[in-house]
């Protein structure tokens, strides 16, 4: 029989001089796939390195925390609500009272509600300020920096064990879809995208403060076929130059950073003739990148006609990404969207519920043969008095 798990027993010595017991029950095994390396990228770029008994990071993008919390959870069964956190602004702690609450209130609600951690879960001090800064008000998009931290001493050497094996050892010997991903993390951490309109000068470009870690990451560049630069006295790995950046394009390198990715994207697509070189920018429908054969929207719509009616099941079913499966879904009218009804048929919901304000979505769903969320959306579209006036007077 499969051993899926391990039971690990420690000691540690207590303040008192005695020795406590502890136990740690973790999966045997990690899966190399896509996923575990992106994570394992953005770790080595955000963990905190030194052996301080947690494993702790930080960003500024909900979607990396939950993309990270969620492998975490997934993989190794760590919830997220075992993970203490707080909240960091890149401004002097202000001195006016109404205003501090404001600005906490506001980030502390953001991070709560994009990443469902807790508000129970926080230290003390939910939020923290730093000292050494001009800055004394909070831009409008900011919402400042979730650090996350798990504290356990022998759970937090063996991650940082794996990453830093990874890292100094292991990462080149892979195939190239893994250094991809573990490349893409890495990016999405301790990446930065340098755009000047005026000069029209581009590039990208890794930060690391260790010698070695810039020569793994230009080594892992060049399996991918991407030149990098080094530069004596700098902490940077550059990336510039039309070719190699057309290669983080069509490697989809720079996509784990949404925010990243779209000051890529706006880079990039400044480039003359960018378009016919590698597909992306044309007109919607007709990147070529982005088509589904033939014979996989048939697969999906099969699917669905044989009583599988989840996107997510399908997707892993025919290893079709699922926005793509979604996409057939609303391009063949599958789980009764309200995407493909005419505008007329969404006037006529919003009509018979103006006319009928007793009736509740599901009864006026079943009515016109729609999915319950079709009558709210077309609601929310539709359902202003200035637009169906004519329509109701007409009626009555």
């Amino acid at each position: 029989m499969l051993i899926k798990y391990l039971d690990v027993y420690y000691t540690t010595k207590s303040y008192n001089g005695g020795w406590k017991e502890h136990s740690l029950y973790v999966p045997r095994f990690i899966y190399n796939d896509k996923r575990t390396f992106e994570v394992f990228g953005l770790l080595q770029a955000e963990m905190g390195k030194t052996n301080n008994g947690c494993i702790s990071f930080a960003n500024h993008e909900f979607k990396i925390i939950n993309y990270i919390l969620n492998w975490f959870e997934k993989e190794l069964e760590l919830n997220k609500n075992e993970w203490k956190w707080s909240i960091k602004l890149n401004i002097q702690e202000p001195t006016e009272l109404n205003y501090k609450n404001e600005i906490e209130q506001k980030v502390t609600n953001h991070w709560t509600t994009k990443t469902k951690i807790k508000l129970e879960h926080s230290y003390p001090k939910k939020v923290t300020y730093i000292k050494n800064t001009s800055n004394t008000k909070v831009k409008f998009y900011d919402k400042g920096t979730l650090v996350l931290e798990y504290k356990n001493n022998l759970y937090s050497q063996i991650i940082k064990n794996i990453i830093r094996k990874i890292t100094y050892e292991k990462i080149q010997d892979f195939d190239n879809l893994l250094v991809q991903s573990y490349i893409r993390g890495i990016i999405a951490g301790d990446g930065c995208v340098e755009h000047n309109k005026d000069s029209g000068h581009s590039r990208v470009f890794i930060t690391s403060c260790n010698e070695d870690e810039r020569e793994i990451y230009s080594k892992c560049l060049s399996k991918l076929n991407i030149n990098s630069n080094l530069y004596d006295g700098h902490k940077e790995v550059v990336i510039s130059r039309r070719e190699n950046n057309v290669q983080l394009l069509k490697q989809r390198l720079m996509t784990l950073s949404p925010e990243k990715y779209a000051k890529f994207l706006s880079m990039i697509k400044q480039y003359p003739h960018i378009s016919e070189e590698t597909g992306y920018f044309k007109q919607k429908g007709i990147n070529s990148w982005n088509r589904i054969p033939k014979e996989k929207i048939n697969q999906v719509i099969e699917l669905y006609n044989s009583g599988m009616t989840s996107t997510k099941e399908i997707s892993m079913s025919l290893n079709l990404h699922i926005l793509k499966v979604q996409r057939v879904f609303r391009e063949n009218n599958l789980g009764k969207r309200i995407y493909r009804y005419p505008e007329s048929m969404r006037k006529e919901i919003v009509l018979h519920k103006k006319l009928n304000p007793h009736l509740n979505s599901d009864q006026i769903a079943n009515k016109f043969n729609v999915h319950k969320s079709a009558v709210i959306r077309a609601i929310r579209k539709y359902g202003k008095e200035e637009i169906l006036n004519e329509e109701i007077q007409g009626k009555n």
